[in-house]
């Protein structure tokens, strides 16, 4: 297995892993690409390229998606995953599945669905089996001793906001379906396992989880006096028919003991940072 990684000194765990090869290098690094990708049966797409402004994000970011699915068809992959996002189907409203139609409303999400279009392109070209995963929020604790975890900002606000006895304040009927990161991981190697072409998948848990449960959780966590302030802006929140994974795959995702254990680690990381100077 052969991982691109821009700093590899964020796994160090990996680079001492028996049959893992770590290869430094950028997404828009077409030369590496070219070089490191003959040889290999799947390629999974995990990465992004963000900038601020549209246009960057738009031409950097979906340039160098194209340009890795083109080098994936001159070394012979068999297989392509594109990790897309959720955010392709802004603005939530409803019940949404896989088969919805795409309006983005912002540059992020309209990125990845134009990254899943030219991807579709590819497929109707090219003998290389392609799919799509789109995640939910992912959360979860480090994979590997000293590995990073991201997420969701809101998250790590929330706890901060609780460390600090300060309100919170969430909307009321506001959630989203996490998935918990060793759930994907479950869902990528399913996929590889299968013989799918052309198909895309909501990588979601089942149920949704108020922004109001995840700050009770954390004011248990903390120990906090933080009062939760719940508003009630008229919110009709969209839901994702979890579905297809479990029809086509067999899975069924649960998130929450990945968000408590994702919740604990910031807990843990933010108590350990010098308090604000008055």
């Amino acid at each position: 297995m052969t991982l691109l990684a821009r700093n590899p000194a964020k796994i160090p765990k990996l680079l001492s892993t028996p049959g893992v090869t770590i290869v430094e290098g950028g997404l828009d690094d077409l030369a590496t690409l070219e070089t490191s990708l003959p040889g290999h049966d799947a390629c999974i797409h995990n990465a992004l390229i963000w900038e601020d402004e549209a246009s960057e994000l738009q031409l950097r970011d979906t340039r160098a998606s194209v340009q890795l699915f083109g080098a994936c068809e001159r070394a012979g992959v068999e297989h392509l995953i594109y990790t897309s996002s959720t955010a392709v189907h802004r603005p939530f409203q409803g019940l949404m599945d896989e088969r919805a139609r795409l309006q983005p409303d912002d540059w992020y999400s309209a990125t990845k669905a134009a990254a899943e279009a030219y991807l579709s392109a590819f497929s109707h070209r090219t003998a290389m089996r392609c799919n799509v995963i789109r995640p939910g929020p992912t959360v979860g604790g480090p994979a590997l001793e000293g590995a990073p975890v991201s997420g969701d900002l809101r998250l790590r606000n929330i706890v901060d906001a609780a460390l600090r006895g300060h309100d919170i304040a969430v909307v009321l009927h506001d959630g989203r379906q996490f998935v918990a990161a060793r759930d994907l991981a479950r869902l990528y190697c399913a996929l590889l396992g299968s013989s799918a072409n052309r198909e895309t998948y909501l990588g979601v848990s089942r149920d949704l989880t108020l922004w109001e449960d995840v700050a009770r959780v954390a004011v248990s966590l903390t120990g906090s006096g933080s009062r939760i302030r719940v508003e009630d802006r008229g919110l009709k929140p969209g839901r994702f028919d979890a579905g297809k994974i479990e029809r086509d795959l067999g899975l069924v995702f649960d998130s929450q003991v990945g968000l408590r254990q994702h919740l604990a680690h910031l807990t843990a990381g933010l108590s350990q940072e010098p308090p604000e100077l008055c």
